[in-house]
């Protein structure tokens, strides 16, 4: 039993390397001009599998598809799944549901320090304001202009605040929100490896 969970998660160790494979080709279109046997090839393998996941209402915006990321979610958590299995010989309800919490919790982290990326850009363009760093002001403020607005609800209601000052504010609460999500996701998940059926 261990062999074969040891193999099942070696193939889908491989399994998620081609779909990554398949990510970068198809970024801008290089894989079917550059690379067309081996993209029709790659492309008959994980589009089925990837298929599933476009039918999900939400994963994908405009140009942006996140569904292959729910598909490697899946994916890394079944393979979790088959390596612990694989060396320990089985696995609890509670593991598996420590595993799931943590592959959410590393997505929403990751949204959570992009989000922290892009306020701390969009604070350096306005201090460096020049006649080039006008567009990408517009387009970050477009990206940004949700998530300022509750900044500036929940801690400037009914003020008027500088743009500085709500960009700093904005950075500040989104490292304090990614420390405590991420000590709350260890700790619900370290609780739920303990459940022991």
């Amino acid at each position: 039993m261990q062999s074969v969970a040891q193999f099942i998660s070696m193939l889908l160790s491989l399994y998620s390397f081609i779909i990554v494979i398949r990510i970068f080709l198809s970024w801008g279109g290089i894989g079917a001009s550059r690379f067309g046997k081996l993209h029709q090839t790659i492309t008959r393998i994980t589009d089925p599998y990837l298929n599933l996941f476009r039918r999900f209402p939400g994963l994908q915006r405009g140009v942006l598809d996140f569904s292959p990321i729910l598909a490697m979610i899946v994916l890394g958590i079944l393979n979790n799944i088959f390596s612990i299995i694989g060396t320990q010989g089985r696995i609890t309800v509670g593991i598996v549901l420590a595993l799931i919490v943590q592959a959410i919790g590393s997505v929403l982290s990751f949204f959570i320090i992009l989000f922290i990326i892009l306020f701390v850009i969009r604070l350096i363009l306005e201090y460096r304001k020049s006649a080039n760093s006008i567009q990408y002001i517009a387009i970050l403020d477009n990206l940004l202009s949700g998530l300022l607005n509750k900044v500036h609800n929940i801690f400037y209601k009914g003020k008027e605040v500088p743009a500085r000052t709500l960009l700093i504010t904005s950075v500040v609460s989104f490292i304090v929100l990614q420390i405590v999500f991420r000590v709350v996701i260890n700790w619900f998940s370290n609780t739920l490896i303990q459940l022991s059926f």
